[in-house]
């Protein structure tokens, strides 16, 4: 950009300026000094222009200073979100990967399971196919197998058959074919 030559005036007297910046912008900004120095020049009468002069130049200076101050802080600020913002992409590209993982083991289970399902199904089929060529068990065939059940479950609880006698029982009216078939029954312990 090609520098220029920018005329102003300051407190009744003209200055020439070589300047880059625009024309316009010089002139606000010449406007913004003559009322700062209206300004010092009301409020201590007893200035001349040379002192206002140098009040309004502190009094920049001192607004520079600020604002470089704020500046670095918002540097700062902005590092330190910047810092953060990468923290946070790393931690998102990182969910991103976990979150694809469990896509994809979701979509493979999803599949064994519907392969399960089919499997299911098909031996259902299969059973119900199976069942129809069964054979029918007869009445008898239940009853026996229930009277099996039936002393299966007496021997697991421990019963023990029992004679029962009655005394009008040919044996208990003959005492003697008692004591004969006892004696019977004590050989037959004896030959064990």
């Amino acid at each position: 950009m090609s520098k220029k030559r920018v005329s102003i005036q300051l407190d009744g007297r003209s200055y020439v300026v070589i300047t880059e910046d625009d024309e316009e912008y010089v002139r606000d900004i010449a406007e913004e000094v003559s009322q700062s120095l209206l300004k010092a020049s009301c409020s201590a009468k007893n200035l001349d222009v040379r002192d206002c002069a140098i009040l309004v130049a502190l009094d920049y200076c001192d607004d520079c200073q600020k604002e470089r101050r704020r500046n670095k802080d918002l540097v700062e600020k902005a590092d330190q979100i910047v810092r953060h913002t990468n923290e946070l992409n790393r931690k998102c590209t990182d969910y991103k990967e976990k979150l694809t993982d469990a896509m994809n083991e979701n979509t493979r289970l999803s599949k064994r399971i519907r392969a399960l399902e089919e499997q299911l199904r098909v031996l259902n089929k299969e059973n119900e196919r199976l069942k129809k060529f069964e054979p029918k068990k007869t009445d008898a065939e239940k009853l026996f197998e229930k009277t099996v059940q039936e002393k299966h479950a007496e021997r697991l609880m421990g019963y023990v058959p029992m004679e029962q006698g009655s005394l009008f029982d040919d044996e208990f009216l003959q005492p003697e074919k008692h004591s004969q078939l006892s004696g019977k029954k004590k050989k037959k312990h004896g030959k064990h």
